[in-house]
C-alpha cells in the first residue's frame, strides 16, 4: 500500500438540497459504536453537479492526548500499529511517549498514568485533522484503537471537520464503506437526489 492514497471525489447527484459529504474512520473494536464516537476526519461542502475535490489520504497516523476539556495536549508522535504508549509525567510535566508493544499485534494502546480531572482523552490525526478520539480514559486505564485500511462516507445536512457524528444531524445512519488496502488513487461519486436518497460508487481505482 502507497504511504499516500490520492482519491477524487465527484458529484453526479441532483444534490439541490446541498447536503455535506463526510468521511470518517472507525475503531474496530467490538465496543465502538461509530454514530456515538465516530468523528468527521474530513467534511466536503460546496462541490456542484460535475465538480470535483482532491482529498489525500496518508498512512501515516499521529496520535496525541488532551486534558482540561482538550485546552491542554502533548506532543504528537508518529504512531505504528502494534505499538504502545504512555501518558505521563516527567520533570517537564504532562507528556506522551513510547512504552513498548502492544497487547495486540493489531492494535494501538494508549495508557493514561497521569492524574487529571475527568481523565485524559486520546486523540489520533490524520493529515493534520483529527480523526478518531476516545474521551474519558481514567487514570491506570487504556484506551485501545485498531485500525483497517478503510473509510467511510456519509451524508448529512449539517456537519463540520473534527465533530463527532452525535451531535451532527446526518441524513441516514448508513454509510459507504470503502476499502483502501493495495489502492493508491481512488475516484469516488456520488449518486441520487433528495427524493430517492444518495449513493456512492468507485468510478476507478488503480
Amino acid at each position: 500500500m502507497s504511504n499516500l492514497i490520492k482519491i477524487n471525489y465527484v458529484n453526479k447527484s441532483m444534490n439541490r438540497d446541498m447536503p455535506k459529504i463526510f468521511l470518517f474512520l472507525k475503531n474496530e473494536i467490538p465496543t465502538f459504536d461509530c454514530l456515538h464516537e465516530g468523528v468527521a476526519w474530513k467534511v466536503i461542502d460546496r462541490i456542484g453537479r460535475g465538480s470535483s475535490c482532491a482529498i489525500t489520504y496518508p498512512i501515516e497516523t499521529m496520535i496525541s492526548a488532551s486534558w482540561n476539556d482538550h485546552t491542554c495536549k502533548t506532543k504528537t508522535l508518529i504512531s505504528s500499529i502494534g505499538s504502545r504508549y504512555v501518558v505521563e509525567e516527567d520533570e517537564t510535566g504532562i507528556t506522551i511517549a513510547a512504552d513498548g508493544t502492544a497487547g495486540n499485534t493489531r492494535s494501538i494502546d494508549v495508557s493514561n498514568n497521569v492524574h487529571v480531572g475527568n481523565g485524559v482523552s486520546v486523540d489520533l490525526y490524520k493529515d493534520g485533522k483529527l480523526m478518531m478520539t476516545k474521551q474519558t480514559v481514567a487514570y491506570g486505564q487504556k484506551a485501545t484503537f485498531v485500525l483497517h485500511p478503510k473509510l467511510y462516507w456519509g451524508v448529512a445536512s449539517e456537519i463540520q471537520e473534527g465533530d463527532q457524528l452525535s451531535s451532527a444531524v446526518l441524513n441516514s445512519d448508513s454509510f459507504f464503506e470503502q476499502n483502501l488496502e493495495g489502492v493508491s488513487e481512488v475516484t469516488v461519486a456520488l449518486y441520487g437526489n433528495a427524493e430517492d436518497g444518495y449513493t456512492f460508487k468507485i468510478e476507478d481505482q488503480k
